[in-house]
């Protein structure tokens, strides 16, 4: 993308850090184009980035803290949370961002990994300022709310909803007892957590009639 950036005669220290809307076009998160039936842009929007250092920031932010999301859920845990923490990112957006204003990028997903892993300390017993994880945690997202409103053009709607799906689906997921759960359990907190998002983009559906 920042190759096709300043092949349109845009600079490339310009194509790093942002895109032609032609580019990001077909796939950005535009409440008006969901409007209109373009529901995929909810799931399109998060893979396309504003340019190379918007990408590389969010892989940054994914490698750290996914790996341990990862290896705390197991892959498929953790692939569902990803998405789902997505969807709801995206759909807050729907709800409270720019009518016609662009939205792309994977940090609502990455949210969520962090209110996963929050929400499953939560139902789990384990969420304390004393805990030295969940303590990073909190100052972590604080943190990083905190450059959202700082800096112009990020979207911390898309943020606070991709942290209320991880939260959800992390408190979902959490066993009630202390036995590892098997694979197939994650399929009814998927269940749930999707029919929830499900309800929502319908509500705004009628909401805009």
């Amino acid at each position: 993308m920042a190759a096709a950036g300043a092949g349109a005669g845009i600079p490339w220290n310009v194509a790093l850090m942002t895109q032609p809307p032609e580019i990001l076009a077909r796939g950005a998160l535009v409440p008006l184009f969901v409007a209109q039936g373009e529901v995929w842009r909810l799931l399109t929007s998060m893979f396309l980035h504003a340019g190379f250092v918007h990408l590389a920031l969010n892989m940054l932010s994914l490698y750290f803290l996914g790996s341990f999301a990862e290896a705390a859920f197991g892959r498929l845990r953790f692939f569902a949370l990803y998405v789902l923490s997505g969807l709801s990112s995206g759909i807050a957006y729907l709800y409270f961002g720019g009518f016609a204003q662009p939205a792309v990028g994977a940090s609502g997903a990455i949210f969520g990994l962090l209110g996963g892993v929050l929400g499953y300390a939560l139902r789990r017993g384990t969420f304390s300022w004393r805990n030295p994880l969940i303590r990073q945690l909190l100052i972590l997202l604080a943190l990083n709310l905190w450059l959202g409103f700082s800096v112009p053009g990020v979207s911390n709607t898309a943020h606070l909803g991709g942290l209320a799906g991880g939260l959800a689906f992390g408190w979902l997921m959490a066993p009630t007892g202390w036995a590892r759960p098997k694979p197939s359990a994650v399929l009814g907190p998927v269940a749930l957590t999707l029919g929830a998002e499900i309800i929502l983009l319908g509500l705004w559906f009628a909401l805009l009639r």
